[in-house]
């Protein structure tokens, strides 16, 4: 009788295309055959969506600000005349970086879906290395290099994402471990492996991975469950949730993580300058424009000092650039941790934060 009378309601004519005849069903819903010890349970399901989105966030803010880092430079070192190129109806040059995936199961693709929506990554730029590459074939027709060859990813790309299983790391690790780029980027997105753990298996310092906090009595705050990570990342006040949590002030979120994947991409950016050629006072104009968004009346910048021990900033004094662990960046304090604790330096802050929002804004649909 409900579904008849939703029926009756319906003008065939104009909303065909637009209604959907079962929102509100409660019959239909998710929870409609749950039994009441069960739906204890459902808290769970928001918090593997928000972890999702949360992981997708990120790949994209490490992505977008190592690529600005890259194409900054590539204007500055070949300037095109903008009218130029507007009237040869030609693209600026691009130095963009090699993007790899190992494992592209569930959450791998919803990856490569955020970085293709919210980056300027383009399909030729990512390398995925699945073992059914034919189960992928739409990102394959898109211009998505598909394969199963992990060596190649390693051996070809900046950035490595790996989206296996947990089952699967040792069998990675054997197959890869001596085969990465020095100065590539690895990040693991794999839950229950600790990353000294990986460290060690893969043998390789320029690694990091994903860490989320999630508490129970916050499992009823509002969230997006049902929607896709694109979706959900169009919404503000959802990447203002899986943005850093800078100076514990959104303890009360339903998920959020700490400052080290800012920390791990700051590193990282200085870590692949050397072959970059920059002087030390290049690398930290460089560091202000691609960690510091602009707020009006603000003049604050990063310094040498918030970033290095007295160590590094003796190696950057003499005109060198210290070289980072970054598993021993995410797993100890460093400067930049003490600085994010800074109740005095609030404005830094803001402008880092409003940075890794702004990448979603600039993407979303009108």
């Amino acid at each position: 009788m409900d579904l008849q009378h939703r029926f009756s309601q319906l003008d065939f004519e104009s909303n065909t295309n637009t209604q959907d005849i079962t929102v509100s069903l409660n019959s239909l819903s998710f929870n409609h055959s749950l039994s009441n010890e069960e739906k204890k349970y459902l808290c769970l399901r928001v918090r593997h969506h928000a972890f999702a989105v949360t992981t997708c966030a990120h790949a994209v803010y490490i992505v977008s600000t190592l690529n600005e880092m890259r194409q900054i430079l590539s204007e500055i070192r070949h300037p095109i005349n903008q009218k130029t190129i507007q009237f040869l109806h030609q693209s600026p040059p691009r130095h963009a970086l090699k993007i790899g995936l190992i494992g592209c199961g569930r959450l791998g693709k919803q990856v490569v879906m955020s970085m293709l929506k919210f980056t300027d990554v383009k399909p030729n730029e990512l390398y995925i290395s699945t073992r059914r590459p034919e189960s992928i074939g739409s990102f394959q027709k898109v211009g998505i290099n598909c394969f199963h060859d992990n060596k190649e990813v390693v051996r070809t790309c900046d950035v490595i994402f790996l989206c296996c299983l947990p089952s699967q790391i040792h069998a990675v690790a054997d197959d890869i471990t001596g085969h990465i780029r020095p100065n590539s980027l690895f990040m693991s997105f794999v839950t229950g492996v600790p990353l000294h753990r990986l460290r060690q298996m893969y043998q390789h310092t320029n690694i990091s991975k994903t860490e989320f906090t999630w508490s129970m009595k916050n499992a009823n705050h509002q969230w997006c469950i049902g929607e896709t990570v694109n979706l959900a990342l169009e919404k503000d006040w959802i990447t203002n949730t899986v943005s850093p949590n800078i100076g514990n002030v959104k303890m009360d979120g339903i998920v959020w993580s700490s400052t080290k994947v800012i920390e791990t991409v700051l590193y990282a950016a200085i870590n692949m300058c050397p072959s970059l050629h920059l002087t030390t006072n290049e690398v930290l104009q460089l560091l202000n424009m691609i960690f510091l968004s602009k707020l009006d009346s603000c003049t604050s910048k990063l310094t040498w000092k918030h970033i290095l021990n007295d160590d590094s900033l003796a190696v950057v004094n003499q005109g060198n650039l210290p070289v980072f662990d970054i598993s021993h960046v995410v797993m100890h304090d460093t400067p930049m941790t003490m600085f994010f604790k800074n109740e005095n330096e609030q404005q830094l802050h803001q402008m880092i934060l409003k940075k890794f929002t702004s990448i979603f804004a600039k993407f979303k649909q009108p």
